[in-house]
């Protein structure tokens, strides 16, 4: 599921962060009917697209689940969290700009809802199924950004780092065939980010320098396995080595470098889910790596 709420979700990961300025404005009653039909439409509209692009070529069964917590090593509900957290985040954004006092319950329920909505069609779907594993990782990323926000705000937040593989070439039609797919379906090439600002509350000037936390995996042909059939043919890749991989590194929160262009401002907030390239130390296997420069697996 990971790869679809992915693609779904990555247009509001970019303009909302263009919509909103901090200037002291009056708020009117029209831009919080704006803002909440644009909501409202882009809700909708967009589960009726994902019906058509994803679910149509799928018979419709009876509502059923499905157990998807041995697969990918957790890579993917790695990306549940990360894409529910960034959901609620830039959703919190649009309603406190409307002026909602209540903005981030409001958007954690939103997201929360959505997310739901999804799982529960996966259900009806006979390509798919409800995941327990997927609801429960779309619960944790809601409701993390929900505590942060009314607890330790700024204090941690989510990054994505992602370069290709070697792996995607034996199987392709999983792993993806050119890179903007493998993106979104390589799990090999990804590693997700929890980073942690320390110095936010203590000091002012060091308030953008975070410690990174990633995990990844390396050596994944296939969701449980590295052997499939396809197309009546029949491929063994087990002599490749299935291994999970975490790191420690640094990294910079874009949104709290201070420019004076506030388009700049704007621009850097934007991406500030994508990890910068930093050193880092890597732990895969039993073997500790220093890596100079590493943006990805």
């Amino acid at each position: 599921m990971n790869i679809r709420l992915f693609v779904c979700l990555a247009i509001p990961f970019l303009f909302p962060s263009f919509s909103y300025s901090n200037d002291s404005l009056l708020i009117s009653k029209k831009r919080k009917i704006f803002i909440g039909t644009s909501t409202a439409v882009a809700y909708s509209g967009s589960l009726v697209y994902l019906n058509q692009i994803w679910y149509k070529p799928y018979h419709t069964s009876r509502f059923h689940f499905f157990n998807d917590n041995a697969e990918w090593a957790k890579m993917d509900k790695c990306g549940h969290i990360f894409t529910a957290w960034h959901t609620t985040h830039y959703l919190n954004q649009i309603y406190s700009y409307a002026g909602y006092k209540h903005s981030q319950s409001i958007s954690t329920l939103i997201a929360w809802t959505y997310l739901l909505n999804i799982e529960i069609m996966d259900g009806f779907s006979s390509g798919w199924g409800f995941s327990w594993g997927d609801f429960t990782a779309n619960t944790i990323g809601t409701l993390a950004y929900w505590l942060q926000n009314n607890y330790v705000p700024d204090l941690f937040s989510l990054k994505f780092s992602f370069i290709s593989s070697p792996y995607a070439q034996y199987n392709p039609s999983l792993l993806g065939k050119s890179f903007y797919e493998q993106i979104i379906k390589d799990y090999n090439g990804q590693i997700y980010w929890l980073n942690i600002s320390p110095f936010y509350h203590w000091k002012q000037n060091m308030e953008w320098l975070c410690l990174s936390f990633g995990y990844g995996i390396d050596g994944f042909i296939g969701a449980k396995t590295n052997i499939y059939y396809r197309n009546n043919q029949y491929y063994d890749y087990s002599s490749i080595s299935r291994q999970q991989q975490f790191y420690l590194s640094i990294d910079i929160d874009l949104s709290k470098l201070k420019t004076h262009k506030k388009w700049l401002h704007q621009v850097l907030k934007s991406i500030n889910w994508i990890k910068i390239p930093a050193p880092a130390l890597e732990w895969k296997g039993n073997n500790l790596y220093f890596r100079p420069l590493l943006f990805s697996n």
